[in-house]
C-alpha cells in the first residue's frame, strides 16, 4: 500500500523563515549591538574587582593558557602559584593575561587583554601586604609564589546595545 500524500493546502506546510513578517526578538537585539574599543582606564575598571583570568605563556610545547585567581593592585595584576608550576617557571618573562565577561542571553560582553612582564614578588613587606588581600586561589595546595604582571600594553573591547 502506498503512503498517503500530505494535503495539498499550504496550511499543512511550514512557512519558510525568510517569509516571516517580523524578525525574532533575539535577532533584533543582535542587530542593535555594536563593538566598542575600551580605553585603558575602562579596562582597569573592569579588572579591578578581581576574579578569574587566564595567563598565556610561551613554553617549549607551544603557547599555554592557564586559569588563575587574580587581584589588581595599583596598575598591576597579581596572582599566586606554587613553586613547581609552569607559571612559576615563567616569572621574569613576557606573558599575556586575559579576562572576559559574556552574557549569552543578552549577547553582550567585554574582553580585556593585558601584556607585560611577570615578576615574582620577593620583598617580604610586599608579600605580607599581599597575604592580607582577598586573593585566594581555588586550586588546592600551597600557592605561596606571588606574581606581579606590570602592564606594558592593555586593550579591551565590549559589545553592547547601541
Amino acid at each position: 500500500m502506498a503512503p498517503a500524500k500530505a494535503a495539498a493546502g499550504s496550511a499543512s506546510r511550514p512557512r519558510p523563515l525568510s517569509n516571516r513578517k517580523s524578525q525574532p526578538t533575539d535577532r533584533i537585539a543582535h542587530d542593535r549591538r555594536f563593538l566598542r574599543t575600551l580605553s585603558p582606564a575602562e579596562c582597569f575598571d573592569l579588572l579591578e574587582p578581581g576574579g578569574i583570568g587566564r595567563v598565556g605563556i610561551s613554553a617549549a610545547e607551544g603557547v599555554i593558557i592557564l586559569p588563575v585567581n587574580y587581584a589588581v593592585k595599583g596598575r598591576a595584576i597579581i596572582y599566586r602559584t606554587a613553586p613547581d608550576t609552569l607559571l612559576a617557571l615563567h616569572v621574569n618573562t613576557q606573558v599575556s593575561f586575559e579576562v572576559d565577561h559574556c552574557d549569552e542571553n543578552l549577547h553582550e560582553g567585554w574582553s580585556v587583554l593585558v601584556q607585560g612582564r611577570a615578576h615574582e614578588v620577593t620583598d617580604e613587606h610586599e608579600v605580607r601586604q599581599l597575604e592580607e588581600t582577598d586573593l585566594k586561589p581555588w586550586a588546592p595546595g600551597a600557592r605561596d609564589v606571588y606574581v606581579r604582571l606590570a602592564a606594558t600594553e592593555i586593550s579591551g573591547r565590549c559589545i553592547q546595545p547601541s
